[in-house]
């Protein structure tokens, strides 16, 4: 008797234990669509009455991309995770009354994000992620090669940003987030410009400020 009741016990607490099991540590990949901005600004400061300064923002448009990494959860509720990213899309930069021009940034990037469960089942969970991304942006485009013409380096570079959205693993294996990024940090190059009627050295920093969407993520 004595001993079905052991055995009784170790099964209850077996199943217990499996029921508030969520999310596990391991890899995974993604795909991710989006909309992002971007942020061109040149500080050459001023000569005589001729001001060299100048900003030009865009407006929102479409990005598309990659991901892939692993997570690792410590508690039912809390883990991280390190993952690449690469996303591409293009920006319309104002260039003059109704007109503008195309800058192409191209991201390269890495990723940590804390993760925290809200809510778990052994196949389900809703929860939270905030993070830093630490990445290289690479810009080109006719308004990159006009300003290269005027002695400008290449405005590309280190990146930096932070993550922070909503994240839901659904039947055990399949993921939805909606993602946002904050830029902190823009690529940028510094030149002596020739402007014609002056030589100037300038700043030129392209800062992508926000961007935001949804990817789905495949859990190994």
């Amino acid at each position: 008797m004595y001993e079905k009741l052991i055995v009784s016990g170790a099964l209850a607490l077996a199943f217990s234990t499996s029921a508030v099991v969520a999310e596990e540590s391991g890899g995974f990949v993604g795909i991710d669509l989006g909309m992002s901005n971007a942020v061109m600004t040149r500080d050459a400061g001023s000569t005589g009455a001729f001001d060299f300064n100048d900003k030009s923002a865009s407006i929102g448009n479409f990005r598309y991309g990659l991901m892939g990494g692993y997570k690792w959860f410590f508690t039912e509720s809390f883990g991280l995770r390190a993952y690449l990213q690469v996303n591409n899309g293009a920006n319309q930069i104002p260039a003059g009354l109704d007109a503008h021009t195309t800058i192409n940034t191209l991201n390269v990037m890495a990723n940590v994000d804390a993760l925290y469960n809200l809510y778990s089942t052994q196949e389900s969970s809703i929860g939270l992620f905030a993070g830093l991304s630490f990445g290289y942006a690479i810009h080109s485009g006719k308004v990159v090669d006009d300003l290269k013409k005027t002695g400008l380096k290449d405005p590309s570079g280190f990146d930096m940003g932070i993550n922070f959205g909503l994240r839901t693993i659904i039947a055990k294996y399949h993921g939805i987030e909606f993602f946002n990024r904050f830029g902190v940090i823009g690529a940028s190059a510094t030149s002596t410009l020739n402007m014609g009627i002056a030589s100037v050295d300038a700043k030129m920093t392209t800062l992508q400020p926000y961007s935001f969407g949804v990817r789905y993520t495949y859990n190994f």
